[in-house]
């Protein structure tokens, strides 16, 4: 119990708020939520969940993973693809023209997400975290305090015109 109660505090310290347009984390008491790629029974234990579409909701709440698998070599000097699939992207997109959307990025690695940056109303970057301690974050139960360990490119040329062996040397990040 003591270890799994340490387990349950690093996750939430591993949060990392990256923004909050409008202030709107912490959420307030009683907004009806759409909620995709979180377990709505979690999310219900938070506050009302939605369960028809983002037009039915107050707050859209997404769970994003690029599902790259880490870094991996560069083919013939280029560097690795770092964006969502356009897949992806297209749905998160979809979902944030119509309400305001907390999006938590999952990252096991830097991407290049200008598009989220921009369009999302909050963004979190989490690194495995369980649902609970994602929605302790959102509520306000729990401050996030979390620190990139990486710099996010800005682009895909920015990651091109990066230095292999020179840390911090990103174009505008």
């Amino acid at each position: 119990a003591d270890f799994q109660q340490k387990a349950d505090l690093a996750q939430r310290k591993s949060i990392v708020l990256l923004k909050n347009a409008g202030r709107l984390l912490p959420l307030k008491k009683g907004l009806r939520m759409y909620v995709a790629d979180v377990d709505p029974v979690v999310a219900a234990r938070y506050g009302y969940v939605s369960t028809g579409s983002p037009e039915d909701a107050d707050v859209c709440i997404l769970r994003v993973t690029a599902g790259r698998g880490g870094f991996g070599p560069r083919a013939g000097g280029a560097p690795i693809d770092l964006t969502l699939p356009e897949a992806t992207l297209a749905r998160v997109r979809g979902v944030m023209r119509q309400k305001p959307t907390i999006i938590a990025l999952h990252l096991d690695n830097p991407l290049v997400v200008p598009e989220l940056a921009t369009e999302a109303s909050a963004l979190l970057a989490t690194f495995g975290v369980s649902d609970e301690a994602l929605f302790d974050v959102l509520v306000g139960k729990f401050a996030p305090a979390g620190k990139l360990p990486f710099e996010m490119p800005s682009s895909m040329e920015a990651v091109g015109a990066q230095l292999e062996d020179v840390p911090n040397d990103s174009k505008a990040p």
